[in-house]
C-alpha cells in the first residue's frame, strides 16, 4: 500500500470512531506505531483537527465535523449500498425509492476522491436491468454462497475465476473467465466475461456456476469493450445499451 493510500485510510478510521489508540490503529492498519505517529504528523500539518493524548495508551480523536464520512464504509460496503440504491429505484412502487439517487449523490460527495473514483469506475461494469421474465424467474436457482465472496473479489482487484458451468441443456463444462462485468435481471444474475480458453467474450448465469475458484495466475485489466461487445450482440440486453454509464 502506498503512503497516500495509508494516509486516506487513516483518515477514513479516525473520522469512524470517537476515540481509539495508535496500537489499535497500527493493528487495523498492518503497520507499525511508529508509522502511525509520522501518519498522524503529516494529516495534522495537512491542516486536519487531530488530537491526542500522551502516555502510553496514545488516545487519538478526530475533533472536525464529520457527517456521513464518520461512518467508516470499505469499497465493497459502499458498492452494496450503490446496488442495493439502483434496485430500488428500478423498482418504483417502493416507498422512498426516488429518494435513491439523491442519497447516492450525497454519500459519493462525502467519500475521499480517490475512494469515490474507485467506487465509480467498479460501478459502471454493473449493469442493472429491469426484472427477469416470468419463465426465466420460474427457473431461477441460487448461486451459492462461495461464488458471490469469490466473484467479488476476482471482480474486484481484477483476477481470473474459475468454475463448472452448466447450459440450459444441462451439460456441464469447466471455464476459466475474466469477469468484467455484472448484469443485473433480478431475481438472476449474469457474469459478462471474456472466455479465456476461447478469447471470446460471454454470458454465464450465476445460478449455473458450481465448484467456484479464483485463479492467481491470471490477472486482467477491466474492459468496456468486452462488456459493450456482449450487449450490442445479444438481442435480449440492446435496449440496456442507451442507459449504460460507458464514460
Amino acid at each position: 500500500m502506498s503512503r497516500g493510500d495509508r494516509l486516506l485510510d487513516l483518515l477514513e478510521h479516525l473520522r469512524g470512531v470517537e476515540a481509539t489508540t495508535v496500537e489499535q490503529i497500527a493493528s487495523e492498519l498492518g503497520v507499525s506505531p511508529r508509522t502511525i505517529h509520522r501518519d498522524i504528523g503529516a494529516l495534522r500539518e495537512r491542516g486536519h483537527p487531530i488530537s491526542g493524548d500522551a502516555g502510553p495508551g496514545g488516545g487519538v480523536r478526530y475533533d472536525g465535523a464529520r457527517g456521513v464520512t464518520a461512518v467508516h464504509l470499505t469499497l465493497s460496503e459502499v458498492v452494496t449500498v450503490w446496488l442495493s440504491a439502483r434496485l430500488s429505484s428500478a423498482a418504483s412502487d417502493l416507498p422512498w425509492s426516488g429518494a435513491a439517487s439523491s442519497a447516492l449523490s450525497k454519500m459519493l460527495a462525502s467519500l475521499p476522491q480517490t475512494r469515490a473514483r474507485d467506487l465509480r469506475a467498479l460501478c459502471r461494469r454493473v449493469i442493472v436491468g429491469p426484472p427477469s421474465s416470468p419463465s426465466i424467474s420460474a427457473t431461477a436457482g441460487r448461486a451459492p454462497p462461495e461464488l458471490l465472496r469469490l466473484f467479488e473479489q476476482a471482480f474486484s482487484v481484477g483476477t481470473g475465476l474459475g468454475f463448472h458451468y452448466r447450459d440450459r441443456e444441462g451439460r456441464e463444462t469447466v471455464r476459466r473467465v475474466e469477469p468484467h462485468g455484472l448484469l443485473v435481471h433480478s431475481p438472476v444474475w449474469y457474469v459478462l466475461a471474456r472466455d479465456i480458453d476461447k478469447d471470446e467474450p460471454r454470458t454465464f448465469r450465476m445460478d449455473r456456476i458450481s465448484r467456484p475458484r479464483l485463479l492467481d495466475d491470471v490477472q486482467f485489466r477491466p474492459s468496456r469493450e468486452v462488456i459493450e461487445s456482449i450487449l450490442c450482440n445479444d438481442n435480449r440486453w440492446k435496449p440496456l445499451i442507451g442507459s449504460w454509464d460507458r464514460s
